[in-house]
């Protein structure tokens, strides 16, 4: 299959440990400390306003969802807090680290310190257990106990990786407006971090690997740091901190609006923390840490991905932390896509409500509010979203070009062939040029004008030869017979660099067998990779058509099958329902191969996939099956013979 970017997301064995979860599991009793239950979890508490707001319109008091994910994916943190207090007044332990927090949020919230504490000591370790270790100090801020709360951050901070201590002990400092204290924190926690960002390339290595999974922990760490020195005056070192951000983000509106005002002596356009949303902050920080531990420990077990969202857990101190501290824009945009990619299209529409129209981040939320317009077939809205953000993007070309993506998911190629043209005007960067280049070329691929195409990425080549562009280079060319060889010779290059890369392997091998005279190298080197990334839908693919193209049609069917199986974890991938609607009709199993290719009509093909899926659908396959030949002698175990040998 066509090359596929993985990306890391951030993870949580800290919270299971920290939040009580092992605790539970380890089979020791239960030693919460009896704590008077109408102080703790009384049922009929008036909710705090932030969470109350969170509310589906119209739903009903009583409402019930089949699991905590299925409220997360509707952002129904009030029913979550409802249920948080129903679990705990059971000593219910499943989820009982979910359950704490959002009962604990909703009574920081408005207000209820006493009920707050009361919680956290009813939590598994109590007052000097993980969930306390977490969240006490910024309710002791906010009873205006700041230098207790500090202590508090010392006494439980071995609980978490740098800097996620040195940022807890400033957020309370920031809290109550100690800025001098809180600059002084940031600094000492800069000098000690890796400021180099990640390279485009896979990690090699474990301090690339590691440098890799904390990108976002540091870039958003920094940009704190630029914040406290900005507001305290101190220009010079706001500005240094605001351009290491941008070398990990280089195009975040935030950082360069703040720059602006740093500029025009100005203070930054963030509200100044209170106890409050330096809680919200707090969550924020735990959630990206949650999610990344959760999705690593995972991908370390070997288990198949599931659909749905990556770490509930995550999601839960995410949507918490976005009530608390409101103004997290950047961070309610990505609440949003999770949520959305989950497939809680409404849930993603109720978070994104939340934002001030005059917001900083208010163009970017439209486009993900076309986003969600797609998945529920609506492509007059997405084009309205897309049209108001062509016009109020201003100089910021990367929206433009975004909206240009939505006129190409909506089949508007004029409409969208012109806004990469904008785009490209506004541009002088090489690498930024090279990017437009390469997205209007996806643009003209997917309508099938492959000359185009390739004489884009022809272009973008000569401007830029970072990873991202040439692997976008073989992707469009394999599809062209007067370029594939050119596209063979980038891959070899890509792969030669990190020949264990499962990535480079799949490019390669697919761009190979893509033509008879690279199928027998193809198949080898999928060979390889499928011995590397059993878990990967795209080399699982890829392999399996090679199969299909020796004519091996049952060993095809079994790995293509597992790449629909892994896909779905996702969404539908149209290449490989193709893929095995082909197999199945060579299988003899005629309805099976339309039931595919309909389905791969639904997940959004290009326009030439379109065109020859509603061929197959109505006339079948036409031409001559692949010729049964022997499979290319490999290094490595044989293929499986049946889908459950995988």
């Amino acid at each position: 299959m066509r090359w596929a970017t993985l990306a890391a997301t951030i993870s949580a064995a800290a919270f299971a440990s920290a939040a009580g979860v092992a605790y539970a599991q380890a089979g020791k009793q239960d030693e919460r400390p009896a704590v008077a239950q109408d102080a703790v979890v009384q049922e009929g508490v008036e909710p705090a306003q932030e969470l109350r707001v969170t509310s589906p319109p119209n739903a009903a008091p009583d409402r019930t969802y089949a699991k905590p994910e299925a409220a997360l994916l509707e952002a129904d943190v009030d029913y979550m807090v409802r249920e948080g207090r129903r679990a705990l007044n059971r000593s219910v332990d499943d989820d009982v680290a979910l359950w704490t927090a959002s009962v604990f949020i909703d009574d920081f919230a408005a207000g209820r310190y006493a009920e707050a504490r009361a919680t956290l000591q009813n939590s598994p370790g109590g007052l000097q257990g993980g969930m306390a270790d977490m969240m006490e100090p910024f309710l002791l801020a906010a009873e205006g106990q700041v230098d207790r709360g500090v202590e508090r951050v010392d006494a439980g901070g071995d609980n978490l990786p740098a800097p996620l201590p040195e940022v807890e002990r400033a957020l309370v400092f920031e809290s109550a407006g100690r800025l001098q204290e809180a600059a002084a924190v940031y600094a000492q926690m800069v000098e000690r971090m890796d400021l180099t960002p990640p390279g485009e390339a896979e990690p090699q290595n474990m301090e690339e690997f590691e440098r890799a999974l904390g990108a976002t922990r540091v870039s958003h760490a920094v940009y704190r740091a630029a914040l406290v020195h900005h507001r305290l005056g101190r220009t010079e070192a706001a500005r240094r901190y605001y351009n290491t951000v941008l070398e990990f983000s280089p195009r975040s509106v935030d950082v360069l609006e703040n720059l602006r005002r740093l500029d025009a002596g100005q203070q930054p356009f963030e509200p100044a923390l209170t106890p409050k949303s330096a809680a919200g902050r707090w969550m924020i920080f735990l959630a990206e840490f949650l999610t990344q531990t959760e999705a690593l420990s995972h991908m370390l077990s070997d288990a198949d991905p599931e659909p749905g969202l990556a770490s509930p857990a995550g999601t839960t101190m995410l949507q918490l932390g976005l009530l608390l501290a409101p103004d997290a824009s950047d961070w309610r945009l990505y609440a949003a896509q999770e949520v959305l990619e989950a497939g809680g299209t409404a849930g993603a529409e109720r978070i994104l409500a939340q934002m001030p129209a005059d917001d900083v981040f208010a163009p970017d939320a439209e486009i993900v509010r076309a986003g969600i317009h797609l998945e529920r077939d609506n492509n007059a809205a997405a084009i309205a979203s897309a049209d108001r953000v062509v016009a109020n993007a201003g100089n910021r070309w990367t929206l433009i070009a975004a909206a240009a993506d939505i006129y190409r998911r909506t089949d508007h190629t004029e409409q969208a062939i012109s806004a990469f043209d904008r785009a490209l005007g506004m541009v002088q960067a090489p690498k930024d040029r090279a990017d437009v280049l390469g997205w209007r070329a996806f643009a003209h691929r997917y309508v099938g004008n492959y000359a185009a195409a390739t004489a884009d990425m022809r272009a973008a080549y000569e401007l830029d030869q970072g990873v991202d562009t040439r692997m976008l280079y073989v992707s469009i060319l394999m599809d062209d017979p007067q370029a594939w060889n050119d596209g063979i010779t980038v891959a070899r290059t890509l792969f030669a660099e990190q020949p264990d890369s499962v990535l480079r392997l799949n490019a390669l091998g697919y761009a190979l067998i893509q033509q008879p005279q690279g199928l027998e190298e193809g198949y080898r080197l999928l060979w390889r990779g499928f011995n590397y990334g059993q878990q990967d839908f795209a080399v699982v693919d890829s392999l399996g058509w090679a199969y299909y193209l020796y004519g091996h049609f049952d060993q095809a069917r079994a790995l293509i099958e597992r790449a629909r199986d892994l896909s779905n974890a996702q969404e539908p991938n149209s290449e490989i329902l193709d893929h095995l609607g082909d197999v199945y009709w060579r299988l003899n199993r005629r309805e099976d191969a339309r039931a595919a290719w309909r389905q791969a009509l639904d997940a959004d093909p290009d326009v030439p996939r379109r065109r020859t899926l509603e061929q197959k659908v109505s006339r079948g396959l036409t031409t001559p099956a692949p010729r049964q030949r022997e499979l290319p002698r490999v290094d490595l175990p044989e293929g499986p013979a049946q889908r459950e040998d995988l």
